[in-house]
């Protein structure tokens, strides 16, 4: 199939690497840690011992002291990683790993591996099976696959594959597209998308969707800087739309804080979307950091001496979240 020859060919590439690591060079797909601001702890070399683990599954070769090395080098990120979890990394690496624990010698490091953090003792399985034919993955798989290997180039041919077999564009299959966009860098083609979405959201009169689809259309000009449409759309959502059932959750969390965002953005008549979302700052029990912030922010943007009580808040809120 055309499509698992692109992944193919693509992941076949690794070939160099491989050859590079038999010849004794690891600096690629050894173990690296590093601090990065917003995450933590993390490895370097992830994604390029995840893409040598997949060459190696799908090339079948048969190199057992390849994979034990890897594997050791997936504990220590493992161990480590501020994020923790299982990753695809390591269990393709315990499928292959099965084939030379006949005579449980790797016992011990399936073992380390449960033991690695808690999303290994609560889901890692050291009998993780995937199948080894690279032909037997549908197109979904393959653009998956090619998303988790940030294979941009061959993603971007395989989404538009499957762009061509869809008949029926349901939300499902436009909200799928719109991650595809959005991690491929195109998120500009989004915004018609977003837009279908709302429209099939308001004739289905839920109140809940149709706050989420605004959220969407409002999030997409709010990020590519487009204020005033934001602001357009927020009032229109503001003007048509009952919140009395959605006030209590997270979801209009999401709309107060595109309010603020949008007041602090600069737009005109930015007093009126105040008066409108100050009143539901004063009354929400489950205030959150962003909230905080961003309300602090939009108060001082309209001069309201609230920000000062605001201020207050949240270095209270921070002492009981002990984030101080």
């Amino acid at each position: 199939m055309k499509y698992t020859m692109l992944v193919k060919d693509k992941l076949f590439e690794q070939s160099e690497v491989y050859r590079a690591l038999k010849s004794g060079v690891t600096a690629s797909v050894q173990y690296c840690g590093y601090k990065d601001e917003n995450w933590g702890t993390k490895d370097v070399n992830y994604l390029n011992r995840m893409r040598l683990a997949y060459y190696l599954l799908y090339a079948r070769i048969d190199d057992e002291d390849a994979i034990v090395y890897l594997f050791q080098e997936e504990l220590k990120d493992r161990k480590s990683n501020s994020f923790q979890g299982i990753g695809n990394t390591l269990n393709v690496l315990t499928s292959i790993l099965k084939r030379y624990n006949n005579d449980g010698r790797y016992n011990g490091m399936l073992e380390e591996a449960k033991n690695a953090n808690f999303d290994c003792a609560c889901g890692y399985d050291k009998n993780y099976q995937i199948d080894d034919e690279v032909d037997s993955l549908e197109l979904m798989d393959c653009i998956f696959l090619s998303q988790d290997l940030e294979y941009k180039d061959v993603m971007e041919m395989l989404v538009c594959e499957w762009k061509e077999s869809i008949i029926d564009w349901t939300d499902v299959n436009q909200n799928t597209l719109i991650r595809f966009n959005s991690f491929l860098g195109k998120e500009q083609e989004n915004e018609t998308i977003y837009k279908q979405v709302l429209d099939n959201a308001i004739k289905s009169g839920k109140t809940f969707d149709i706050v989420s689809a605004y959220n969407k259309v409002i999030r997409y000009y709010i990020d590519t800087g487009q204020f005033d449409s934001a602001d357009s759309y927020l009032r229109r959502m503001i003007d048509t739309t009952n919140f009395k059932d959605i006030e209590r959750i997270r979801l209009f969390g999401d709309v107060l804080e595109e309010c603020f965002e949008i007041i602090s953005g600069g737009v005109k008549e930015s007093a009126e979307l105040w008066k409108w979302a100050k009143p539901y700052l004063k009354i929400r029990t489950n205030m959150y950091g962003n909230l905080y912030t961003k309300g602090i922010v939009a108060a001082k943007t309209v001069g309201d001496s609230y920000a000062v009580k605001l201020e207050q808040e949240y270095i209270d809120w921070k002492k009981k979240v002990r984030l101080e």
